[in-house]
């Protein structure tokens, strides 16, 4: 049986990508360039999934599909996903706790990586 998201169990991505720079790095954001750090963190929790629109109009969020999210580009700290063509920007999105989770792993192994 899957399980179904509500509104409630998202965080808001400026946010989540706010707790990824924390948790990962052991610092919060500098303000210096702050959306465009926070536009890439939010293509890090993308690449995570469970990446969702949120519309007033509809019910429940809807899930964006990777090829949705690879053709848009975030914009004002990760709070929207716009688009080249002529399809409406998406003006609010959420993230699940897991995938806030499993970005901030990503990024704490790329760390052990690194030379």
């Amino acid at each position: 049986m899957a399980v179904r998201i509500t509104k409630h169990d998202l965080v808001p991505v400026p946010l989540a990508a706010r707790i990824v720079y924390q948790r990962a790095y052991g610092v919060p954001p500098p303000e210096a360039h702050l959306d465009e750090r926070l536009n890439g963190l939010a293509y890090r929790l993308a690449s995570a999934g469970g990446v969702y629109a949120i519309e007033e109009s509809k019910a429940g969020p809807r899930r964006l599909s990777p090829n949705e999210v690879a053709s848009g580009h975030f914009r004002h700290g990760g709070k929207e996903l716009h688009f080249l063509d002529e399809r409406s920007p998406v003006l609010h999105i959420g993230v699940t706790k897991e995938c806030i989770e499993k970005a901030i792993r990503a990024i704490s192994l790329e760390g052990i990586k690194r030379p």
